[in-house]
């Protein structure tokens, strides 16, 4: 298959997924009746999450130095994609809606559990790195058992959906009261499909970077990372589109506190965990992309300008590597 085909079926696929997976997801999320913060947190950005998540535990089981080095950049790649470019997209989609002066109407509570849960969790990882190996297996127990509890308080603080049936009907099954096995067959229908579509742009955009001569580096951290994060973003335009802010939101800050969390435990049980100089700016700068966007926020209100601002410490990011590489 050429890598133009390649790139643009995947392309196709994910954007076709995305848009009948978060259908899906409001549906099941409405028929549960849970509160769009945990369906946006959890829900939608545990199932968006599987893509980039099998990028490093499929490196780590080949085993490897380069190998091991695209699942870390994965790992670090996706916390650094979400917090600057994830939040900067949502506030040209609240721009392009015509609500530049409104804002985000969004569950402060749940942006703010998810931020600082991501804050601590991710601090947690970074600092593992330089500790010595005993205390990994500590660290990665620690993380586990925080995104638990983390999830638990979110279910247990949220209760009641935050409004009426979705909009749209479910697109596998146009009736206004779909059954729930035909909303869960949808959901793991789009999600099969966001995974197989991530994967075949993962291949093309890999191509394209070893065609154009890219660093190793490169490929992990920002390439693998674009494709594996669209759904996430994705997701969460066409929410914005729909004025669904909540589930906009907490689909990033939900994917955030995953990728902090549960995925940096798999760094630590399965690689030594060693973070070189560019592994640990990057890490750093996601950190403080989420420190932005969760001292914003914590008035109840997120502006345009806010959002698009986050996406400066990719800016930073980008030029750093033009620079030194």
């Amino acid at each position: 298959m050429s890598l133009g085909v390649l790139l643009v079926a995947g392309m196709l696929l994910i954007v076709l997924s995305a848009d009948y997976f978060t259908n899906g997801v409001e549906w099941l999320g409405y028929r549960l009746d849970l509160a769009d913060g945990v369906v946006g947190s959890l829900l939608a950005a545990l199932g968006t999450a599987l893509p980039e998540t099998l990028v490093p535990f499929m490196a780590f089981l080949t085993g490897g130095r380069m190998t091991e080095a695209i699942g870390l950049g994965a790992i670090l790649g996706a916390p650094l994609m979400l917090s600057t470019l994830g939040f900067s997209l949502i506030g040209i989609g609240v721009w392009l809606s015509g609500r530049r002066r409104e804002g985000l109407d969004f569950h402060r509570e749940s942006l703010d559990r998810d931020l600082r849960f991501f804050l601590g969790a991710f601090a947690v990882a970074i600092v593992a790195a330089f500790l010595p190996r005993p205390f990994h297996a500590l660290a990665a127990i620690v993380l586990v058992a925080g995104y638990v509890v983390h999830a638990w308080r979110l279910i247990r603080v949220q209760t009641g959906s935050q409004g009426g049936p979705p909009r749209e009907p479910l697109h596998l099954w146009p009736s206004r009261s779909p059954a729930v096995w035909a909303i869960g067959g949808q959901v793991a229908v789009a999600l099969f499909g966001l995974i197989v579509g991530a994967h075949f742009f993962v291949e093309a955009l890999e191509e394209a970077a070893r065609w154009l001569r890219l660093s190793g580096f490169l490929v992990s951290v920002i390439v693998t990372p674009v494709a594996t994060e669209l759904p996430e973003l994705l997701n969460s335009v066409i929410w914005i589109h729909r004025r669904r802010d909540t589930l906009a939101v907490g689909n990033v800050s939900g994917a955030l506190s995953f990728q902090a969390s549960l995925v940096p435990a798999l760094g630590l049980a399965l690689t030594p965990w060693h973070l070189t100089g560019w592994e640990t700016v990057t890490a750093c700068l996601a950190w403080a992309a989420g420190f932005w966007t969760w001292t914003r926020s914590r008035d109840g209100q997120l502006h345009v300008n806010e959002l698009v601002a986050a996406g400066g410490f990719y800016a930073v990011f980008i030029a750093l590597v033009l620079t030194f590489f």
